[in-house]
């Protein structure tokens, strides 16, 4: 039992991480709240998950608020290009479950494609602009050749990102379940996730 809960042990470090990410996710969505700092928060939020996962981390609350107000020019770009998918997407939810025909199959299909890579752009983007300093452009040239040349990893990183949306799909009975994991925790735990695949990839 004392070495259960000493500061070294698999438990406590697990509990600890956890707790990172359940602030890590909150600081996000209030900073998503305001809207305008959308594009910063999400930056942010890849700022601390690359450096946990490189236990570079030197407290959540400091690094994020840091990477925010660093990062904020940098990610307003992209932030026009996140409203853009999230819109997208919606419309196309809306569609789904309308009772009459919204799109054209065909159109729809087309719709749903330039969401997916839309989708796969922003989960390199956002985390090059965190981790590397350069101009927007070359960010979404960049992002878009790792994409092309990482389309394993490409999958992987698109679908936990889609992830809440395809579960909510597959069970809605369960929608409040599952928004309340990913408001309090589940957005963070996503980008952790993916930055393992990132590290490797930036590594190269």
């Amino acid at each position: 039992m004392r070495n259960l809960l000493s500061p070294d042990s698999g438990v406590i470090r697990f509990l600890t991480r956890v707790c990172d990410l359940m602030l890590l996710n909150l600081m996000l969505v209030f900073s998503c709240l305001t809207i305008v700092l959308s594009g910063a928060s999400v930056t942010a939020l890849y700022s601390v998950t690359l450096k946990m996962v490189r236990a570079e981390d030197d407290g959540i609350v400091k690094s994020f608020l840091g990477a925010v107000k660093e990062n904020f020019t940098a990610a307003t770009p992209a932030t026009i290009l996140l409203f853009a998918d999230v819109m997208l997407i919606a419309v196309l939810r809306y569609a789904l479950y309308a009772e009459t025909l919204v799109f054209s199959p065909v159109l729809f299909l087309m719709l749903a494609v330039i969401a997916l890579i839309l989708t796969a752009l922003l989960s390199y983007l956002f985390p090059l602009i965190a981790r590397f300093q350069n101009t927007f452009p070359r960010h979404l040239e960049n992002a878009a050749r790792l994409a092309l040349a990482n389309l394993p990893v490409t999958f992987l990183l698109t679908l936990v990102n889609l992830l809440p949306l395809l579960l909510i799909m597959l069970f809605p009975a369960l929608y409040g379940g599952l928004a309340a994991f990913w408001l309090f925790i589940g957005l963070a735990a996503g980008a952790w996730v993916n930055s393992f695949y990132l590290r490797g990839i930036f590594d190269r």
